[in-house]
């Protein structure tokens, strides 16, 4: 329980930090609504704790284009 508990905050504390000029050079030249959504699916990854925080934002950036994409038919 203590290791789910100390994983748990260490997730939420990362989540609470992050900003978009935490990653300011990966995500400056997307639109404000996929610079959001990136940060979103970041989030998701990173729940799983199983990737770094570089490797969760430049998955997500892939997914949130890919969603972009698809709104725009």
């Amino acid at each position: 329980m203590i290791k789910f508990y100390s994983k748990f905050i260490s997730v939420i504390h990362i989540i609470m930090k992050w900003t978009f000029e935490n990653f300011k050079p990966k995500l400056q030249n997307l639109t404000p609504e996929v610079r959001e959504k990136v940060l979103e699916i970041a989030h998701e990854i990173m729940e799983t704790g199983s990737v770094s925080e570089e490797k969760a934002i430049s998955q997500a950036i892939i997914k949130a284009e890919e969603w972009f994409y698809d709104l725009e038919g």
